[in-house]
């Protein structure tokens, strides 16, 4: 089945892309989305940026957004060299990451006009309020369809 789901994505990807730069944004606390991520990059040509919280060691999933936009490290990295733009997000309490919900508050604006891939691993929940967040903070992204939902168990 993974073998299958990737096969579906990359040809998504690549048939959209061809020609074009893509990039890869992600957020990984327990390494799911991480796997997944380090997958996509065996089938498709992009370059990738992962988001780390800048205060290392506060589980900001269990903390339920008690910090809403945490700080992130410092993220180097020129948009406008992107055609495609996947965001990998882990779905916590019906919501994208808390981190990555940061980069893409701070960078959303600059990806108007620009394709958006959504990749969501979660334990069970729907992830409509991802697409929800991420649509609130890239207003003018171009959102590719259907999105792509891992659940967490099938990432290994």
């Amino acid at each position: 089945m993974k073998a299958s789901v990737f096969f579906i994505v990359a040809a998504l990807f690549t048939a959209i892309t061809t020609n074009a730069k893509t990039l890869v944004v992600y957020y990984s606390f327990t390494n799911n989305v991480h796997t997944i991520v380090s997958d996509l990059r065996t089938q498709i040509d992009a370059d990738v940026i992962r988001i780390e919280p800048a205060e290392k060691g506060i589980d900001y999933a269990a903390n339920n957004y008690a910090a809403s936009y945490p700080a992130i490290d410092p993220v180097k990295c020129n948009l406008s060299d992107y055609d495609t733009v996947i965001v990998a997000a882990p779905l916590w309490w019906s919501n994208m990451a808390a981190p990555l919900q940061t980069f893409l508050f701070q960078y959303g604006k600059e990806m108007a006009g620009k394709k958006i891939g959504l990749i969501v691993s979660s334990a069970s929940s729907g992830i409509s309020n991802v697409v929800a967040d991420a649509k609130r903070l890239i207003p003018q992204g171009a959102f590719l369809e259907p999105n792509l939902w891992i659940r967490s168990a099938q990432t290994s």
